[in-house]
This record gives C-alpha cells, structure tokens and sequence, in this order.
C-alpha cells in the first residue's frame, strides 16, 4: 500500500503494521490509521503518520527516554478498548512539539499513546496526574541517541 508522507514523501507500507485509533487522536477525531516510521539518523525518535492526510504526522518518543521513572496506571476503560490482555504487548509513547532547538523542544507526558502492539489498536489517553505536563521540556543529555 501506497501513502504520501509529510517528511519521506510516497512511501509503500506493509497494511499490518497499520495502528487503528478507535476515535483518532484529540484534535484529529478524523485521523485513525496512522503508521510509524523511522526517524532518520536516530533511534529515540519516530514519526507516527496518518495513512489519509500526508500533512499529519507528528514525532514520537517513548516518554520513558526522557523521564527513567514515568509511570501510570492504565484504566480499565483503555484496558478493554485496546483489548490488552499482558503489559509485554504495551508500548507508549509522547507527542514532541518540536521548537527552534532540541533543547527547547517539549514531549506532552499529560496524554500519551497508549500501543497494543499485538493488535495494532492505540489510543491517546489523559492521566489525571498533576506530576505530569503537557509541555514537559526536552533532558538533552536523556534523550541521546
């Protein structure tokens, strides 16, 4: 299957590998195919790409690279949504929002990407936890890659 990208222009990907958001993303109920692709050059960081709008992608890290000792319940809510039956098939990640320099840049550690990887179902859920922020700057030297 063919798609166009927003940063490796048209790209064939393999169906499977197709992450299915039940209701999208926050802001993008629409989006909810997406696929994750690597991010040139390093290994912390990937593109999740929606496979219907080329201009929507967004980088991704898992928020475990940035913070050792983030932690969170996931709700049974999500639990069943995503079908997950053992925490080895769970992988999560954080939205970056990328500034004028690495060091200035924020992963949003509020409302993370919750991945059955055995499924490919994903959701993005919002902890109701005051420890974590939206805007929660980049650790330079954490997330070397």
């Amino acid at each position: 299957m063919k798609i166009k990208t927003a940063y490796m222009g048209e790209i064939t990907i393999n169906p499977s590998e197709i992450l299915h958001f039940a209701h999208g993303i926050p802001g993008f109920e629409e989006e909810d195919k997406f696929i994750l692709l690597p991010l040139e050059g390093n290994n912390i960081f990937q593109i999740l790409q929606s496979t219907k709008t080329e201009q929507i992608a967004f980088i991704i890290t898992s928020p475990y690279a940035v913070v050792s000792d983030y932690t969170f319940d996931i709700d049974e809510a999500t639990v069943k949504a995503l079908d997950i039956k053992n925490e080895n098939e769970v992988a999560v990640f954080g939205i970056l929002s990328l500034k004028d320099t690495l060091e200035n840049s924020t992963i949003n550690l509020k409302a993370p990407i919750v991945l059955n990887t055995t499924n490919k179902k994903a959701k993005q859920v919002i902890l109701d936890n005051e420890n974590y922020a939206i805007r929660h700057k980049l650790n330079f030297e954490s997330v070397k890659g």
